[in-house]
C-alpha cells in the first residue's frame, strides 16, 4: 500500500483484520514422522551383500505402480519371487495404502512356503513402512530389506515387470471400470507367469523356473 501513498502499520492491519473476521492462512508445518524416519535408517538393503539366489522363496520383492482407470489413478501392488521371476501375489485398488500391499503379501504367503530366512525387499515407500504392513511381515517371520533412498534400481526386477506389463498391455487399453482393469491385469499376470519366455532366466517361463527350483 506504500506505493499508493498509504501508510499502515502492522498493528493497524491486525486490528482491521480482527474487526472484519479475517484470519491469515498459515503454511502447515512439516511434521516429521519419527517412527518412519527411524525405521528407514535402521532397515538396510540385505540384497547388496547377498549371494545370488539359487532357489525359490529366498528373496521376495514388492512394489507398487499406478494405472489409470477412467479419469483417476488406481494402484497395483505385486510380490515377485526374485529367483523364479514369478508374480506370487498381487492386489489392485483405488487406494495406495497399507491394506493394498498387505493383501498382495497375504496372497504370496497363502501359496508359497516362506521360511525365517526369506527376505522381503521393497523401496522406502510409506505403505511399506506402515505399522500395519510391518506387523504382517512379523507375523509371517519375513526378514525386512529396503532399497537405498534414491536408488530405484535396487528393485530392478520388479521395475522390469512393470515395464513389460505397461508396454505389452496397459498402454493399449483404456480402462473405464476397476473390475475391467482387474480382469486384464489377472490375464496378463497369468500370461507372464505361464506363457511369456523370460530372458533373465534362460528363456523359460517363471512357472517353469519355479518347478525347476522346487
Amino acid at each position: 500500500m506504500i506505493s499508493k501513498g498509504i501508510k499502515c502499520g502492522r498493528n493497524r492491519v491486525a486490528r482491521l483484520m480482527r474487526e472484519n473476521g479475517i484470519v491469515a492462512r498459515m503454511a502447515r508445518r512439516f511434521k516429521r514422522h519419527k517412527y518412519k524416519h527411524e525405521l528407514f535408517r535402521s532397515t538396510t538393503n540385505l540384497l547388496l551383500d547377498r549371494e545370488p539366489t539359487n532357489s525359490k522363496n529366498q528373496v521376495w520383492v514388492g512394489d507398487v505402480t499406478f494405472i489409470r482407470v477412467g479419469s483417476k489413478w488406481s494402484y497395483l501392488s505385486t510380490v515377485m519371487d526374485r529367483h523364479t521371476r514369478e508374480i506370487i501375489g498381487w492386489s489392485f485398488s483405488k487406494n495406495n495404502d497399507a491394506q493394498l500391499v498387505k493383501e498382495s503379501l497375504l496372497m504370496a504367503t497363502a501359496s508359497n512356503r516362506n521360511t525365517p530366512q526369506t527376505i522381503f525387499h521393497s523401496d522406502q515407500g510409506a505403505v511399506y513402512a506402515s505399522k500395519v504392513f510391518r506387523k504382517t511381515l512379523e507375523e509371517f517371520d519375513l526378514r525386512v530389506s529396503m532399497s537405498r533412498k534414491g536408488h530405484c534400481w535396487d528393485n530392478a526386477f520388479m521395475e522390469s515387470f512393470y515395464h513389460s506389463l505397461k508396454t505389452e498391455m496397459v498402454y493399449f487399453m483404456e480402462f473405464r471400470h476397476l473390475t475391467e482393469a482387474i480382469a486384464h491385469i489377472m490375464d496378463y499376470i497369468g500370461f507372464y507367469n505361464y506363457k511369456r519366455l523370460h530372458s533373465g532366466i534362460g528363456y523359460i517361463t517363471p512357472f517353469q523356473m519355479a518347478k525347476l527350483a522346487a
